[in-house]
C-alpha cells in the first residue's frame, strides 16, 4: 500500500463509519493563522485544529486513540500547526491527487521514537486516569493487550502473576478466591468490616474485583500498576492496583472475531464479539460474550465426584454515544456466572498432639498414597457466584483545556461457597453453604465519581470526589458449618465434656441472618507542571473518610442434638439426651456471652439478639514526582507516594466481649505505607532492523501499621491486628527485544526483600506475645522471572504467519505461614507453554493455534491454609496439569 491516498480510496472509506469526517469545505488555503491548541489528548486537539484551520480532515478514530500532543501555539500556516500537534505520535498528514487530507499512521517515522513504536507494541494505559501510551507515564505498569492475553494462555489471576513483576496470586479455601499481592501488599483484609484488598481491582475505572475466571476477556487493556496509587485511585491501593479496560465500541464498521477451544479434560470453549455502529460517528454499540467448560482434574477416591472443573460464562455490552465533539457517553453492563464443584483440598500434615491426631492421621497416610490428584471430603463442595456490573461515563469537553467527567455505577455480588477444611471423610471443618435461597456472599455496591480536569502547555490538574457505599440486601448472609461436638466451645460453651475417641460426633452451626455495610468519601487533586519542556513535577493529594459495620446471629439447630441421641452408643445417652436439653436451639453468640458474664444460656431461636459493630478511620494519601524526558526514547522518574488501607473491627470480639466495642482486641488501626521509587524507561532502534524496549524499576518502601492476622487469639477465633514497622526492598525488570519480524524476545524479572522490622504479637491466655521482627512477608517470592519467545517460522507471505511461542516462568519459595510448621513454605516451581500458531490461515482473517500448558505436568500448590499449630493440619489444592488444545478464531 502506497503512503498516499487516492480518491477512490477516500470515496470508499467516507461510506464507512471506520473514519471520521468534519465537513468543512476542502479548500487548500496557505494563509497563516493564529492556533491555540494545548497538549492534551490527540483526538480534542485535532478537533480544534480543524475548527481552528477550517480544513477538512479524516482519521481513523482507533489510530489516535490514546495518544497525546504537545499541542500548537502561535501563528503559523495550518499545515506547519498540523505537524506540530502530530510530531512524535507515530501520525503523519498525507494528500492524495485531488488534495484531500488524512491522518494516518507514519509509515516513515520522522523521529527514532515513532520508529520505535511502529514495531514494539504500544498499550494505551489509564494509569494517570487519562489515555496515554505505557511507555509514556512515570510509574511502574505492566500492561497486557488482548491478544498477549490470548498467546501467553492468561484466563484467570493466577496465570497473570507468571508474567507480572512482584505480583503474587493465592487462593484460600478456595482457587477461585484469588488475593493479589504486590510488592508484598495485599490479602482480602480482616474478618470483619472495614479493611479489604491491599491491591484493587478496577473496571473502566470503577472498583470491582479481577479474581475468578470469565474476566479477562475481549478487552482494550490489562494493567497492573505497582506501588501505593492512592490518590487517583482510592483506598486500600497500598500495593497497587489492577485496571481492567474493556474493548469500546468504536465507528470503524462492523466487525468482530469469534474463537472456539477445544482441549484436554473435555475442554469446550467460546467466546465472540461483535462491533456494530448504529449512527456513523454518533453512537456504536458492542456485543461480547464467552463460555468456559472443563472437567476436573482431581477427583473423589471414595464418591467419584469431581473437583477443580471449570464452568462459568459471562456476556458484556457497550454503547457509546458521541452526538457532538465536546461530548461522550459510555455505557456498559457486564454479567458472570460461575457454577464449579470446588473442592480438591489436599491434606498434607496433621499435628500428633492436636486434639484430633488420632482420627485424623490414617486419612494423612491414605492421602499421601494417593497423590495431589485424588482426596477424600466430606463435604458436597461447590463454588457458585454471580456478578453484575453497570456502569456510566459521561464526559464534556466544556473547552479546548477544561473537561468534566462523571462515573456512576451499580454492582451485585452473591456466591455460595461450600468447602472441606479438614480435607478428610471427618467432620471436623466443614461449610456446607448457605441456607436455601441465601448466600455466603452478597453485596450491592454504588459508586459516584466525579472529575474535572484543565489542560494547558505547561500544566494540567485533575481533581475529583469519589464516594462508595455497600449493602448486604435483607441480612441474607448465611453459612451452615459443621464441627464436632467434641470440638473446644463446639456446643456453646455448655459444660459438658464429650470423648474424642472413638467417635465424632458432628454438630451444625446455622448463621440465620448477617449483614455488612459501609461508606468510602474521598476528595483528590492533582496536578503535573512542566519546569522546562522536558522535565514534569507532579503532586497529588486525596483524603478519604470510611464507614463500616454489620450484624450477625447464629443458633444451633436442634436436629444435631435429635440425631446425637439416636446415635449415641449407650454409654452415651444419658450425655446424649442432657446436651439436647441444654443445647437445641441455643443462640450462639448469646450463650457465649452469658458464660463469659458467668450466667446460664437460655436464649433459643427464633429469639436470638442481633449484636451489631461499627467502626470509621480516615487517612491522607499524597504523591508527589519528577519525570524527565532525556529524549524522545527515553524517560527517567522518581516518584513517592502515600498509600492508606481502613482500618477495620472484629466482629467475634464485640459480641462475645463483656466490653463489647470496647474492647481493645475489637478495633484494628488503618494501615499506612510510603515508597520511594526511581524508575527508567527506554525504547531502542538499531540500522539492521533490531528494536527492544527496557523498563527498570527500583523501589523502597515503608510500613506502619500493617494490617495481619494472628491466629485464635479470642476465645480460639482469629482475629486482624496490626504488625508495628516492616519494609520492602525491590527491583523490578521488564524488556523486550525484537529481531525484525522473525524472532521476539520478553522477558520480566523481579526481586522483593520484605521484613517485618517490628511486630510483637498480641498476648493470649494460651500463648505469650510473640517477637515475629525479622521475619519474612508472607505471599512474596524473594525472585521470579519469565523468559517469553516467538520464533516466525518459514511460509509464504501470502498463505500467512506461522509461528512457535515458548513462555516460561518460574517462581521463587513462597513463605505461607508466619511460625515454623510443616509445609509453611510453597517450593518454587517453573512453568512452561507451548503454541503453535498459524495467523491470517491463507491471507484470511482466520487464526489457528495448538497450545500446550505445564508440559512439563509441574505439580505445584495455588492455595494454603496452614493451620499446624493451631487446628492441627495443614491443608492445599494444586495448580492445573498439563493441557493441550485446539483454538480456532475467525475475525470479521
Amino acid at each position: 500500500m502506497s503512503n498516499g491516498f487516492n480518491s477512490s480510496w477516500l470515496l470508499g472509506a467516507c461510506a464507512t463509519a471506520a473514519l471520521v469526517v468534519v465537513a468543512q469545505p476542502c479548500v487548500a488555503q496557505a494563509q497563516t493563522a493564529a492556533f491555540s491548541i494545548p497538549p492534551g489528548e490527540m483526538r480534542p486537539a485535532i478537533e480544534t485544529w480543524i475548527r481552528q484551520s477550517g480544513r477538512q480532515v479524516l482519521y481513523r478514530v482507533d489510530d489516535v486513540r490514546g495518544l497525546r500532543t504537545r499541542g500548537a501555539q502561535g501563528v503559523m500556516d495550518a499545515d506547519a500547526a498540523l505537524e506540530r500537534i502530530l510530531a512524535g505520535s507515530g501520525l503523519a498528514s498525507r494528500r492524495d491527487a485531488s488534495g484531500a487530507l488524512a491522518i494516518v499512521r507514519d509509515a516513515a517515522p520522522r523521529i527514532e521514537a515513532a520508529a520505535s513504536a511502529s514495531q514494539l507494541e504500544d498499550i494505551v494505559v489509564t494509569a494517570r486516569r487519562t489515555e496515554e501510551r505505557s511507555q509514556d507515564v512515570p510509574v511502574a505498569v505492566s500492561a497486557f493487550s488482548q491478544d498477549s492475553l490470548r498467546e501467553k494462555g492468561i484466563q484467570t489471576a493466577t496465570d497473570l502473576q507468571n508474567f507480572t513483576p512482584s505480583l503474587t496470586v493465592l487462593g484460600h479455601v478456595s482457587r477461585n478466591q484469588e488475593e493479589f499481592t504486590l510488592r508484598g501488599m495485599g490479602g482480602s483484609g480482616g474478618f470483619g468490616t472495614g479493611s479489604g484488598p491491599g491491591v484493587v481491582a478496577y473496571f473502566a475505572e470503577v472498583p470491582n474485583s479481577a479474581s475468578g475466571p470469565g474476566v479477562f476477556y475481549d478487552l482494550q487493556s490489562l494493567q497492573v500498576l505497582k506501588g501505593p496509587q492512592g490518590t487517583l485511585f482510592g483506598r486500600n491501593s497500598t500495593g497497587g492496583a489492577v485496571l481492567i479496560e474493556p474493548r469500546r465500541p468504536d465507528f470503524n464498521g462492523v466487525g468482530g472475531y469469534a474463537e472456539g477451544i477445544v482441549g484436554s479434560l473435555n475442554r469446550r470453549s467460546g467466546e465472540a464479539a461483535i462491533n456494530a455502529p448504529i449512527i456513523d460517528d454518533v453512537l456504536s454499540v458492542r456485543l461480547a460474550a464467552r463460555f468456559d467448560k472443563r472437567d476436573g482434574y482431581s477427583h473423589d477416591a471414595v464418591t467419584g465426584r469431581e473437583y477443580l472443573n471449570r464452568d462459568n460464562w459471562g456476556v458484556r455490552l457497550g454503547v457509546l454515544y458521541e452526538p457532538t465533539s465536546w461530548f461522550s457517553n459510555y455505557t456498559a453492563a457486564s454479567y458472570n456466572e460461575v457454577n464449579e464443584n470446588g473442592g480438591g483440598t489436599v491434606l498434607l500434615a496433621v499435628n500428633p498432639v492436636s486434639t484430633f491426631a488420632a482420627l485424623m492421621t490414617p486419612y494423612l497416610t491414605a492421602q499421601q498414597a494417593r497423590g495431589p490428584r485424588e482426596t477424600a471430603l466430606s463435604t458436597l463442595t461447590k463454588d457458585e457466584l454471580k456478578t453484575f456490573l453497570i456502569l456510566n461515563s459521561t464526559e464534556f469537553r466544556l473547552s479546548d483545556q477544561l473537561t468534566l467527567k462523571n462515573i456512576v455505577s451499580y454492582a451485585g455480588r452473591q456466591g455460595n461457597t461450600a468447602s472441606d477444611g479438614d480435607a478428610t471423610p471427618l467432620p471436623i471443618s466443614d461449610l456446607v453453604g448457605a441456607l436455601p435461597g441465601s448466600y455466603n456472599t452478597d453485596l450491592r455496591t454504588f459508586t459516584e465519581e466525579i472529575q474535572l480536569r484543565y489542560e494547558t502547555d505547561r500544566f494540567d490538574v485533575q481533581a475529583g470526589a469519589f464516594y462508595l457505599k455497600e449493602r448486604t440486601p435483607g441480612d441474607s448472609l448465611t453459612f451452615q458449618t459443621i464441627n464436632p461436638m467434641q470440638a473446644p466451645l463446639g456446643i456453646a460453651a455448655t459444660t459438658i465434656v464429650l470423648p474424642v475417641e472413638p467417635y465424632l460426633f458432628p454438630i451444625l452451626s446455622v448463621q440465620d441472618r448477617a449483614e455488612v455495610h459501609g461508606d468510602s468519601k474521598a476528595v483528590y487533586a492533582q496536578t503535573n507542571v512542566k519546569l522546562t519542556p522536558s522535565l514534569t513535577a507532579t503532586a497529588g493529594l486525596r483524603w478519604t473518610w470510611d464507614t463500616y459495620g454489620g450484624h450477625i446471629s447464629s443458633y444451633l439447630p436442634a436436629s444435631s442434638f435429635d440425631n446425637f441421641v439416636a446415635n449415641a452408643p449407650a454409654a452415651l445417652l444419658p450425655t446424649a439426651l442432657l446436651t439436647q436439653a441444654l443445647a437445641s436451639d441455643l443462640c450462639v453468640y448469646d450463650a457465649y456471652l452469658a458464660v463469659t458474664l458467668g450466667q446460664t444460656p437460655s436464649l433459643r431461636y427464633p429469639d436470638c439478639t442481633y449484636p451489631g459493630f461499627e467502626g470509621k478511620s480516615d487517612g491522607a494519601t499524597w504523591q508527589l514526582g519528577l519525570d524527565w524526558r532525556v529524549d524522545p526514547q527515553t524517560l527517567v522518574y522518581a516518584v513517592s507516594r502515600r498509600g492508606y488501607k481502613s482500618g477495620g473491627t472484629n466482629p467475634v470480639v464485640t459480641i462475645l466481649s463483656p466490653l463489647g466495642q470496647n474492647d481493645p482486641l475489637f478495633p484494628f488501626n488503618p494501615e499506612k505505607v510510603t515508597d520511594l521509587e526511581l524508575g527508567l524507561k527506554r525504547d531502542w532502534r538499531w540500522d539492521n532492523g533490531v528494536s527492544a524496549r527496557t523498563n527498570l524499576a527500583a523501589f523502597y518502601t515503608w510500613y506502619d501499621d500493617i494490617q495481619v492476622v494472628q491466629r485464635q487469639v479470642f476465645l480460639g477465633s482469629d482475629i486482624a491486628t496490626n504488625a508495628q514497622k516492616a519494609h520492602v526492598l525491590g527491583l523490578e525488570f521488564e524488556g523486550l527485544v525484537r529481531f525484525g519480524d522473525r524472532f521476539t524476545l520478553g522477558a520480566t524479572y523481579s526481586y522483593n526483600s520484605a521484613k517485618y522490622d517490628e511486630w510483637q504479637t498480641l498476648a493470649t491466655p494460651s500463648a505469650p506475645s510473640q517477637d515475629y521482627s525479622g521475619t519474612p512477608f508472607l505471599y512474596v517470592p524473594r525472585s521470579k522471572f519469565s523468559l517469553d519467545g516467538r520464533l516466525a517460522l518459514p511460509m509464504p507471505v501470502e498463505l500467512g504467519d506461522l509461528g512457535l511461542r515458548v513462555t516460561y516462568s518460574w517462581q521463587d519459595d513462597l513463605h505461607v505461614a508466619p511460625d515454623p510448621q510443616p509445609f509453611d513454605t510453597i517450593p518454587s516451581y517453573a512453568l512452561v507453554n507451548l503454541r503453535l500458531e498459524w495467523n491470517d490461515v491463507g491471507g484470511r482473517p482466520i487464526d489457528i493455534a495448538l497450545y500446550g500448558t505445564n508440559v512439563t505436568d509441574e505439580e505445584y500448590r495455588v492455595t494454603s491454609n496452614n493451620a499446624y499449630t493451631t487446628s492441627g493440619r495443614v491443608s492445599s489444592i494444586y495448580g492445573e496439569p498439563a493441557q493441550y488444545g485446539l483454538s480456532v478464531r475467525v475475525r470479521y
